[in-house]
């Protein structure tokens, strides 16, 4: 009861008369165009991946290559995947840029020779092989395998455009295309403990900025500008970030946008974003009561929300399947009378992608392993009304889950 009476003080604590500078009330009594979020404190430089941290990337990528048979894996640029390797995201364009990883060698980059100095400094791949205008980069590519080209089995990264793993087919004759799905997506599901202080700083950074953006909140305001002065203040903490923020009704729509809403008491604030940390991202949702005590409406279907949400990630244990994690939650819900209210899954896998395996969702049997990092956010969305959703990040541990953001 004590955690129920703190979340009900917090829920209604939002003053709407404390008006701060440069949010002082305009001619004909709307607000000024808000100021930015208070800044986060300053936060200390993150010591730079190592190479033993790639080494291991590359020993895992072979590992699960040599499972699906291939003998050598392509990865176009333009991909996470990519970046998770390469150490830097590189755009895709016409020209190929790719890294090719060997399960017997050193990987290399394949990239247009004017190209080169920029993917020096780019990326942490020291082993490049220049392409110029005139010549095919997939033969490049094929060339730079040696004797391991002759029938070489070739593990395609998922997101590969299609007409480049034709054009890679056809530079190698007797080479097999291997769809390498499966092999990418458990590459990254395991989050080390390097990735996990990433994913730590993204979620402080988050929930400060959240926490300014709500204390500064006046009538008048537009869920726009609270929008972008979110995002303005990510850029002060020194990364890129985001938030979707909705209003009253609108709130009911699960991804619904900023409308140009003014803010009116009494009524619901809905805040969902994060901010990306060396490639890193964090997503964290929350719903507040904007002016006054909240109905008696809003305070019940919040605390089944947190209800659920509890349920779930006591449910979190290494070898329990993502759907049981969803079951959870939706089984409080159920209970209360909301189900037909809680219309999406439960969470998804979180880290270099804001949407990535594990999903948490009826229907995957897939069991939990420690190091997965996922989302728990469970919602209720009454049409006309409101929504509340909330929403925190999660990782598997050895003997349960370890809650990464500051539950409320």
């Amino acid at each position: 009861m004590a955690n129920l009476i703190g979340r009900r003080a917090l829920l209604g604590g939002m003053a709407v008369g404390a008006l701060l500078p440069g949010c002082a009330a305009a001619p004909g009594g709307r607000p000024e165009r808000p100021s930015p979020p208070s800044s986060p404190p300053a936060y200390p430089a993150l010591p730079p991946l190592g190479d033993r941290s790639f080494a291991q990337r590359y020993d895992r990528l072979r590992a699960l290559a040599r499972e699906a048979g291939a003998s050598v894996v392509f990865v176009s640029s333009g991909t996470t995947s990519f970046a998770y390797l390469a150490g830097s995201r590189v755009e895709r364009s016409e020209r190929l840029i790719a890294l090719v990883l060997p399960v017997d060698g050193a990987p290399f980059l394949v990239a247009p020779a004017f190209e080169l100095e920029r993917m020096r400094r780019q990326t942490r791949i020291t082993e490049l092989r220049p392409w110029e205008e005139s010549e095919s980069p997939y033969a490049v590519a094929g060339n730079a395998l040696g004797p391991a080209r002759a029938n070489a089995r070739i593990l395609i990264e998922p997101h590969t455009e299609y007409q480049a793993a034709l054009a890679l087919a056809r530079a190698i004759p007797g080479a097999t295309l291997v769809d390498g799905t499966s092999a990418f997506e458990r590459l990254r599901l395991h989050k080390d403990d390097e990735e996990l202080v990433r994913l730590r700083r993204a979620i402080a950074v988050t929930h400060d900025v959240f926490d300014a953006a709500f204390a500064e909140l006046v009538p008048g305001v537009h869920d726009r500008e609270v929008s972008e002065s979110i995002a303005a203040a990510f850029r002060r903490a020194g990364y890129q970030g985001y938030a979707l923020v909705q209003f009253g009704a609108l709130s009911a729509l699960p991804h619904g946008r900023p409308n140009g809403e003014a803010l009116t008491e009494g009524t619901v604030v809905l805040v969902d974003g994060g901010c990306e940390v060396d490639g890193y991202w964090s997503d964290i949702t929350r719903t507040r009561w904007f002016g006054g005590a909240p109905p008696d409406e809003f305070t019940r279907v919040y605390d089944t929300v947190h209800a659920a949400q509890s349920a779930a990630i006591e449910r979190v244990r290494p070898g329990v399947a993502a759907q049981d994690i969803d079951r959870a939650a939706r089984a409080v819900i159920d209970k209360a009378g909301y189900g037909a209210g809680f219309t999406h899954r439960l969470g998804h896998g979180l880290g270099m992608d804001g949407h990535e395996p594990a999903y948490l969702v009826e229907g995957n049997a897939q069991p939990l392993e420690p190091g997965f990092v996922f989302t728990v956010e469970p919602g209720i969305y009454l049409p006309g009304k409101f929504g509340v959703r909330i929403e925190d990040d999660v990782t598997c541990g050895p003997d349960g889950a370890v809650v990464l953001s500051r539950r409320v």
